[in-house]
């Protein structure tokens, strides 16, 4: 099945080049642009562990699901469609749900189905694996399942995650998409599942709390990693990544320079000793100047970086 393949890497396709993919990702689907420009569309897909998550933009056309899983390499999994752009609607079981903004739609592509794009769209899509939903919340997806993030906080944690998850892509390595991937799978089967999954789910701010981190690992070296940065890529506001930290005991700069300190004094141990060395690690951790990076080491570590560096070359 394709959801048990290691895929480390991003696949991507602008044009025409867009339905291959689409069918390759999505299993035997039809795409009909009709008078549509083909040429405007583009997609990035990425595996997170056993899901895989997907950005389209696109011009307006019609998805036909009839027989999705018609050959064996065809993905069997259930989708979840988030709009961010443009108006549409899913048509299956004789029932018309529509796909609008801040609102989720999970659906099962086994059952026949139209797709209908009456807009330019763009959208993020993912991809789980049929076997990590419980077997009853499968029989209940006769028919679309909608949720709104004004009216269920955890379609509301589901949306941020997917938003930023696809913002951070490149930063993630594997470990960490498998973990995001796992999170997604167990948000979902709390939303359309029989109670909670067999592991407790997270509380919304550890969620919040482990992407800020991961964000930060990844941007470590910027002077302007601030506060506000973090909250504008996060989708939350900054009040909000505050109190992830709260558990912490401390600050997010605090978190962010404690970090930046510890990475110093770990490059400093392997330092060549050769000139230039400590300016060198101070920039490329995010520090505005030696000086400063100096004050700040020796407040932590009660020596200067130099004195550091020459007690690990003894």
């Amino acid at each position: 099945m394709r959801f048990a393949a290691d895929h480390r890497h991003v696949e991507t396709a602008r044009g025409r080049e867009f339905a291959g993919l689409a069918r390759t990702l999505f299993g035997n689907v039809r795409l009909d642009f009709g008078t549509a420009d083909e040429e405007r569309s583009a997609m990035l897909s990425a595996m997170l562990g056993a899901c895989r998550l997907t950005r389209l933009e696109a011009d307006r056309h019609v998805v036909f699901g009839e027989r999705v899983t018609a050959g064996p390499e065809d993905p069997d999994a259930i989708k979840l469609i988030l709009q961010t752009e443009g108006s549409a609607s899913i048509g299956q079981s004789g029932m018309e749900a529509p796909v609008s903004a801040n609102a989720l739609v999970i659906y099962d592509p086994r059952r026949p189905y139209v797709l209908t794009n009456s807009t330019p769209v763009r959208q993020l899509l993912l991809q789980l694996p049929r076997q990590a939903l419980p077997q009853a919340a499968i029989e209940r997806l006769t028919a679309p399942f909608t949720a709104h993030a004004g009216q269920d906080g955890m379609c509301g944690i589901l949306l941020s995650l997917m938003e930023s998850t696809m913002q951070e892509i490149g930063h993630l390595d594997q470990a960490r998409r498998s973990s995001v991937g796992q999170t997604m799978i167990d948000l979902v089967r709390t939303m359309i599942g029989e109670g909670r999954p067999r592991r407790l789910i997270a509380d919304p701010l550890d969620l919040l709390l482990a992407r800020i981190k991961a964000f930060i690992a990844g941007n470590i070296a910027r002077p302007d990693l601030t506060v506000a940065m973090i909250a504008r890529r996060m989708g939350c506001s900054v009040r909000y990544v505050y109190r992830a930290f709260e558990a912490e005991r401390l600050t997010p700069s605090d978190y962010i320079w404690d970090l930046r300190l510890q990475l110093a004094a770990a490059r400093l141990r392997e330092a060549g000793g050769h000139s230039g060395e400590i300016s060198g690690i101070a920039f490329a951790l995010g520090f505005s100047s030696s000086a400063h990076f100096s004050r700040a080491f020796r407040s932590r570590y009660a020596v200067s970086p130099s004195q550091w560096r020459k007690a690990a070359l003894s």
